[in-house]
């Protein structure tokens, strides 16, 4: 059995560096990827099931990490992103963002719950696309398929979409 990997891109690495060491210890591969280049660069590889992107990451032209997520989503559909920051974005703006992912983690963060968070996230299905709900329970959003009604319903745990 292949294990799975996630792609790390934190220009910073810092924070990305702790979380690496405990994904590693939970039987991850990781990559940490300081720039957009070393991001596209990995997600190219096989076995990437999750990338987590900093919003502080910049691309070569200059893009934020909004912009980096939203190309690494379309170049690589079947791979979750999560983006992480030390400015908290609501579900709202990551809907208005529509940059494809899964949900956000805001920092600073509980790292075993990061891993447990990601763990969850890279061994669920994929869901569909459709209405989004969030609540913050301890600082991760949620974003949850709500087919029935067009308002979004709180889900209480702490996970995102897959």
């Amino acid at each position: 059995m292949r294990v799975p990997t996630v792609v790390l891109v934190d220009p910073g690495g810092g924070d990305a560096s702790v979380l690496a060491s405990a994904l590693r210890v939970a039987g991850f591969q990781v990559v940490l990827a300081s720039t957009a280049a070393k991001a596209r660069e990995a997600l190219d590889g096989e076995g990437v099931a999750l990338a987590v992107v900093d919003l502080m990451s910049r691309t070569e032209a200059g893009a934020n990490g909004l912009e980096l997520a939203r190309e690494l989503k379309q170049a690589h559909p079947e791979v979750r992103i999560l983006l992480t920051s030390a400015y908290y974005l609501s579900e709202r703006q990551l809907e208005r963002a529509d940059c494809g992912v899964s949900g956000f983690i805001p920092k600073p963060y509980d790292v075993a719950e990061v891993v447990s968070f990601i763990s969850a996230k890279v061994s669920g299905p994929p869901s569909s696309r459709q209405l989004w709900s969030a609540e913050p329970v301890s600082g991760v959003v949620e974003f949850k398929s709500s087919t029935s009604s067009s308002t979004p319903t709180p889900t209480g745990t702490a996970r995102a979409r897959r």
